[in-house]
């Protein structure tokens, strides 16, 4: 490239230097020569790119040149246009950006916009002031945004990286007034928010790295923006995985879980939230139809987490637990327990050979028990969780209680016996009531009834209502055994 050093009349105009600046990039083979052109001529220059065809004439001096000079240098590289401009525009942000954090990127100013609508809805109740985790924050990108965005909205922002940190701190302080509302924290996930928050924020919020470790990432991108902020473990599953796990008890009842993912993992993480209790799971798209980000909650009626525990201990020691289920109060016991799962028998006066359904937290672990072909899958994920139960057959050969071959399993609706149940494993789950003896709605007033005293009961009142839609599954085609609560109508 020229330089006006060389010769004081070698002078470039903006159509020269923009001419070589285009030539140099189309050498260096850079796919998006014409738009690293501009956009370096528009930070060397200050000449917008609309303004280029009225400006061609307009001669260039010794410093634009000189800096023309070694961001283009920088492009013809590889390095990303990103990182050679140094900033970048994020929703309605001028972002600071460099190789210490990744590029921000469309999709997640998608995500940010999902989470912006969510809290600043009518239908939503946030209180004076919305509290708001991002976690894994890099450039700030998200917090900063909700922040601008959002004028009630307290951020929490986290991220392991000091240096990330150190670049999220630069664009705080651009902020402006809003700046006042965000708080920075070094630490891993969660882990880096203050205790006093756990159980009161109104939205965790999240692009975690979600890339396997075999993806062979294009050298823009691998050879230049942090690795440890992209690759998400072998499966790229692992960070997912943690926040779901560990998100829901930070999130107040009715907080919302919000997270970036990769485009063939927004089923397997909606399975993961609906068994670990979630509720309101949808899968949203991005603007190329490509799935990009989960949106979840945990439930308003969500139980005291003692609760759970008790209900835990009892059940992995082989007692029996009766609670609130959707319909009516149900007597639990671990259905890997055949001795428990007898005494539940013996506590509602039940004959061993009437099979009982059993209850599961998610497709995943019906996957365990019962033999699920796509028409049976499709079934399940269109209705669960819900009050329909499929009879199939058993994987590993008979009921050791009832002899039998086949199954009847369903995936409850409250958040909070999903939860319990994908941590103890799955669950029988008969109503609580001595045979014979009037149908009791209150979780207590139905363990007075049965013959054997329950060691935990889960305080509460069931609905009632219709029971469970079955169906036979085990046929050529699909019957419906009972009638019940979920409609199949022609689509079954």
């Amino acid at each position: 490239m020229a330089k006006l050093e060389d010769n004081s009349e070698n002078t470039l105009t903006l159509a020269q230097l923009h001419r070589e600046v285009l030539e140099r990039l189309r050498a260096a083979h850079i796919g998006d020569a014409e738009l690293s052109a501009r956009r370096i001529l528009e930070e060397t220059t200050g000449v917008d790119v609309g303004q280029f065809p009225a400006e061609e004439s307009h001669l260039m001096n010794q410093r634009m040149v000189a800096r023309t000079d070694a961001l283009t240098a920088r492009r013809a590289a590889g390095e990303p246009l990103q990182y050679v401009i140094g900033s970048w525009g994020f929703r309605y942000l001028d972002l600071a950006v460099d190789r210490r954090a990744l590029i921000p990127r469309p999709e997640t100013e998608e995500v940010v916009g999902r989470a912006v609508e969510i809290l600043t809805s009518k239908d939503q109740s946030f209180g004076k002031k919305a509290l708001i985790a991002d976690l894994g924050t890099g450039t700030g990108a998200i917090a900063l945004s909700i922040a601008q965005e959002v004028p009630d909205a307290h951020l929490h922002a986290t991220d392991i990286s000091d240096e990330a940190l150190s670049l999220a701190r630069s664009n705080l302080a651009g902020l402006g007034r809003a700046a006042a509302r965000v708080q920075l924290h070094e630490g891993d996930w969660l882990n880096a928010l203050p205790e006093g928050l756990k159980g009161q924020l109104d939205m965790v919020i999240s692009n975690p790295p979600y890339i396997p470790l075999d993806y062979q990432l294009p050298a823009v991108v691998g050879d230049w923006e942090p690795t440890d902020a992209l690759f998400g473990g072998e499966d790229g599953f692992r960070h997912l995985d943690l926040l779901v796990r560990e998100g829901r008890q930070w999130l107040r009842p009715g907080g919302w879980l919000i997270l970036e993912c990769g485009s063939d993992q927004g089923v397997r993480l909606e399975n993961l939230l609906t068994a670990r209790g979630y509720c309101e799971t949808e899968i949203n798209l991005d603007m190329s139809g490509k799935q990009r980000f989960v949106t979840a909650r945990r439930p308003i009626d969500d139980v005291d987490e003692l609760q759970l525990e008790g209900a835990f201990d009892a059940l992995q020691r082989g007692l029996l637990v009766v609670a609130p289920t959707d319909t009516l109060p149900g007597v639990l016991a671990k259905y890997d327990n055949s001795s428990a799962v007898k005494s539940s028998y013996t506590a509602k006066d039940r004959p061993s050979d009437q099979p009982v359904p059993v209850l599961v937290s998610g497709i995943e672990q019906a996957e365990q028990l019962i033999h699920l072909d796509d028409e049976v899958r499709s079934l399940v994920a269109a209705h669960w969780p819900g009050a329909l139960t499929v009879v199939a057959r058993r994987l590993s050969g008979v009921d050791p209680v009832t002899g039998g071959s086949t199954v009847g399993v369903r995936c409850p609706e409250p958040g909070w016996l999903r939860l319990l149940i994908d941590d103890v494993g799955p669950v029988t789950g008969s109503s609580a009531n001595l045979h014979g003896v009037e149908t009791q709605l209150a979780a207590e007033d139905a363990a007075a009834t049965l013959a054997v005293k329950a060691a935990f009961v889960i305080p509460g009142v069931s609905k009632g209502g219709l029971a469970s839609t079955v169906v036979d599954t085990t046929g050529e085609s699909l019957r419906v055994l009972r009638d019940g609560a979920v409609d199949l109508g022609q689509g079954q």
